[in-house]
């Protein structure tokens, strides 16, 4: 009688485990994912994607009078900002193209990715030359604000 309970406690304990390890296989495998574990808020959508300088200055909380005095030089930055954007988006339509034909030309697209990444890389130096314009406008209390800020973010 003993090795008879021994004999089902074993059977009970493998069909315990066999149910643990399908359900592991069905919840990561095979369901569908599920957005609500991990969901991340949606993007912001095309054309309303606020500019690095427009969140300093929304962080740094610039009255009606300092936003004023630059709007000369955000206006300007942002022209060339929405300028270095279309050179970008011309630049990935160029690869895309080089992607979709049956022979890749990689020195092609690497060049490609350089401009990209050249374009990119000026325009942080440009972000963060109107950062800095904006200092003579600003408070003592928000420069010291805007310091913290470009040591966070830049």
């Amino acid at each position: 009688m003993g090795s008879r309970l021994i004999q089902i406690l074993l059977g009970l304990s493998l069909l315990l485990n066999t149910f643990v390890l399908v359900g592991f296989v069905y919840s990561s495998w095979i369901s569908p994912p599920t957005f609500e574990r991990h969901m991340l808020p949606p993007p912001p959508p095309p054309g309303t994607r606020p500019s690095p300088v427009e969140l300093v200055i929304k962080d740094l909380g610039l009255d009606d009078a300092q936003r004023d005095a630059v709007r000369g030089q955000l206006d300007r930055y942002a022209a060339a900002r929405r300028e270095r954007f279309r050179e970008i988006q011309k630049i990935r339509d160029q690869i895309a193209a080089e992607l979709a034909k049956p022979q890749m030309d990689m020195t092609q697209i690497d060049g490609l990715i350089d401009q990209i990444t050249k374009l990119r890389a000026d325009q942080s130096k440009e972000s963060l030359h109107a950062v800095a314009q904006l200092g003579p406008q600003l408070r003592p209390d928000q420069r010291e604000r805007l310091h913290v800020l470009l040591v966070q973010r830049f």
